[in-house]
């Protein structure tokens, strides 16, 4: 009787650790489903998550091998859980660095604005002048010939 006794004990303590590895399993998943939001909310703040994405997909991956082997399954859980914590804490760093590029790619498209709109002014502004005066200076010594007119001798050269 005793020894049916301790029996039932070790079955009741063996079966309470597989719940409580099963719950902490389930738990896990509910950790990493409320990090996935919050990623998902830093992605929309322009942070780039690909890979901390990756690592969330490794840790799904590693609470599901825990649930299939149960003998291993406390050191997949922890390294999950690792790997959930350090997608956690780097969501702030994440979002900054989002909106730094999101800040110089706006500086850098009124930039190029601005740069196009002086360059088309100036051309508008200095445009005819440089091109009438590199013309005139290129063509200031062509010798015109007068052919065809009357009072004066076809092939007589006119220097204007």
């Amino acid at each position: 009787m005793r020894r049916l006794l301790s029996y039932l004990l070790l079955l009741a303590l063996i079966s309470a650790l597989i719940e409580s590895s099963i719950c902490h399993g389930a738990s896990i998943e509910d950790s990493i489903k409320n990090v996935y939001s919050r990623l998902a909310e830093a992605e929309k703040a322009g942070a780039d998550v690909h890979d901390a994405a990756l690592k969330l997909e490794k840790a799904l991956e590693l609470a599901r091998q825990a649930r299939e082997n149960p003998e291993n399954g406390s050191l997949l859980l922890a390294e999950a859980e690792k790997l959930v914590n350090e997608v956690n804490s780097s969501i702030p760093l994440l979002i900054e660095t989002g909106q730094k590029r999101i800040f110089w790619r706006n500086v850098e498209i009124a930039s190029a604005a601005s740069l196009i709109a002086v360059s088309v002014f100036f051309t508008y502004y200095y445009g005819p002048r440089i091109f009438w005066g590199t013309w005139l200076r290129i063509r200031s010594r062509w010798i015109v010939e007068v052919s065809g007119r009357s009072g004066r001798e076809a092939g007589k050269r006119d220097r204007r």
